[in-house]
């Protein structure tokens, strides 16, 4: 099976007049994307932003639910979450990859 890696970067990305902009991480992105991700077989799934206390409320939602009461109110969630890792920059997760795949990125 293919080593298979996605990212939601939430940072560098453009606005609709074409601005580079820093946009926000929703529940949904932590949720579905890391949900379906595990179904397909997705390795890790990345979510990327320079933002501190945006890093810091995804990695509390995580805790949660691999963690806290959600882990046990809801075992196939806490599956889902255990492929997330949060990052605050495309570089850390390419040095991420680097590291889990022997330098093969």
């Amino acid at each position: 099976m293919a080593k298979l890696y996605i990212a939601l970067l939430h940072y560098p990305v453009c606005n609709k007049e074409g601005r580079v902009v820093t946009t926000s991480v929703t529940n949904m992105d932590i949720h579905d994307i890391s949900r379906t991700a595990r179904t397909y077989g997705v390795k890790r799934f990345y979510i990327v932003t320079p933002i501190a206390k945006q890093r810091e409320l995804v990695e509390k939602i995580l805790d949660h639910w691999r963690e806290g009461y959600g882990a046990s109110f809801n075992p196939l969630r806490k599956e889902a979450f255990e492929i997330v890792e949060v990052k605050e920059s495309l570089e850390a997760v390419i040095g991420d990859l680097s590291e889990r795949e022997g330098g093969k990125t």
